[in-house]
């Protein structure tokens, strides 16, 4: 089934006249005469139950008898045909059926319009007798006990559905309203996730650049990095000093490249870039430096104690796995196990030397932790 309009999102007077049909299947047709205030004017509109059910519009021809009727106050009222300011033209284009249309019992029901405090009214087209209703035998005339019966059951049928398209209608809108507030907060939030983002990229950017020009001074030569570069470094999650590695080894890279040439300028691009390469190992001003045999062991333990942040930050199960997803170069689980067995000596002395580094590997990554145990096993 197609999503179609929410039937009380319709002018309430056409949704009463269609819902008519369904209500009183046997009466002619159903006109109704009301207060639109949309066009600010008087309408009028029926739909004729015998035939193709259809709402038609047409003009009022007697505007002072229309005012008088929705001036009364009343529930409903029992009228007849030619009483109606809508009915001259139908009367003179169906002369020969006048006894007939005479001979129709109209059922008006009315309705207060808010907006002018008059009347908004349903007139419903009903016959003399019951066979509508399936209640009595067509021969027999409607009682005015029948009528009171009838009308009070039409007026609150009808006087609900206006009341329930209302309070929907007020209930839809309420929704509307706080959905939008949801997504003009969330654009707020958005814009200003993007803001921090632009003003965090910008902080990199300029880390990079008082960096590269540090280099420049150092080799006496100009680093600067092209738009690919910079691009690519947008993608960059390490830390700060892993930063600077990155950037001096992609500058001694490019450096070597250009050896025995007369460059003095370097735009390092998006491929000097590797982000899982360093070309020196940090050192903290209270560690040791690492000695050259320890360094690529050193740089693992660097690399899994990265990616398995990652994996937590990702809010992941912390399995070899899903650390080997996360390195910048992704390796499988069975060879994160070969590199720690590999490395398994050295891997204990740097964890027992540096006992405040690598922190998730030693309290939450078991192949690390294991490491741990067996030394103490040991």
């Amino acid at each position: 089934m197609m999503p179609e309009l929410f039937s009380f999102i319709k002018d309430p007077f056409v949704s009463m006249l269609e819902a008519s049909v369904q209500l009183i299947p046997g009466i002619e047709k159903s006109t109704v005469l009301y207060f639109d205030v949309n066009t600010n004017a008087i309408r009028c509109k029926n739909i004729h139950h015998k035939q193709q059910p259809q709402v038609n519009e047409f003009v009022i021809m007697d505007n002072l008898l229309s005012q008088k009727l929705r001036k009364k106050r009343f529930q409903f009222q029992w009228m007849r045909s030619d009483q109606l300011p809508f009915e001259t033209i139908e009367k003179e284009q169906k002369q020969l059926n006048i006894f007939d249309e005479t001979a129709n019992v109209v059922l008006a029901l009315a309705f207060q319009n808010e907006h002018d405090s008059q009347s908004d009214l349903l007139f419903l087209y009903l016959g003399r007798n019951l066979s509508s209703f399936g209640l009595s035998n067509s021969s027999n005339t409607l009682t005015t006990s029948e009528k009171n019966i009838i009308g009070t059951l039409a007026y609150n049928s009808f006087k609900l559905q206006l009341k329930k398209n209302q309070s929907d209608k007020t209930t839809l809108f309420y929704v509307n309203r706080q959905i939008k507030n949801l997504q003009q907060q969330n654009e707020q939030l958005q814009s200003e996730i993007d803001q921090l983002k632009r003003g965090a990229h910008q902080n990199m950017v300029n880390l990079c650049h008082s960096h590269l020009q540090q280099l420049s001074e150092e080799y006496q030569i100009h680093f600067s990095l092209d738009k690919s570069a910079l691009k690519k470094l947008e993608h960059f999650n390490g830390s700060l000093e892993q930063l600077k590695s990155t950037l001096t080894h992609a500058a001694q890279m490019a450096l070597n490249m250009q050896y025995g040439t007369a460059q003095t300028n370097i735009v390092l691009k998006a491929w000097d870039i590797q982000f899982d390469t360093f070309s020196t190992v940090t050192e903290s001003p209270n560690e040791p430096g690492i000695q050259e045999r320890y360094q690529k062991t050193y740089l693992l333990l660097e690399k899994l104690e990265n990616a398995a942040r990652r994996v937590i930050n990702n809010q992941d199960r912390l399995t070899s796995e899903n650390v080997g997803s996360a390195c910048p170069t992704p390796i499988s689980a069975p060879a994160i196990s070969d590199a720690l067995k590999n490395h398994q000596k050295k891997a204990i002395i740097l964890l027992n030397q540096f006992p405040d580094r690598w922190p998730t590997l030693r309290n939450e990554f078991r192949p690390v932790r294991n490491l741990l145990l067996n030394q103490q096993a040991v």
